[in-house]
């Protein structure tokens, strides 16, 4: 027990020597600062023809699932289906 108090004395020392503490303030103030933003969510949904769903008020349709997950990749978009 002596020997965890003796390393942990020891640790503090370290970390008030180096200004940890201060370090740790300013990584965490840029780890904020680039915060990455969430992607948008869209509704898509099963019609006779394939797939459609509204991004920014206008409808997208899609003949296949692939163009749908393709779509979704390069828009930066997380979508929900409906009605599969």
């Amino acid at each position: 027990m002596k020997l965890t108090h003796e390393l942990d004395a020891v640790r503090k020392r370290i970390s008030k020597a180096l200004h940890f503490d201060a370090l740790k303030g300013v990584s965490g103030e840029s780890h904020v600062a680039r915060a990455v933003p969430t992607p948008e969510w869209v509704i898509v949904y099963r019609t006779a023809q394939g797939f459609c769903c509204m991004y920014h008020d206008a409808p997208v349709e899609f003949g296949e699932m692939l163009d749908v997950q393709i779509w979704s990749e390069e828009m930066d978009v997380q979508t929900y289906f409906i009605g599969l």
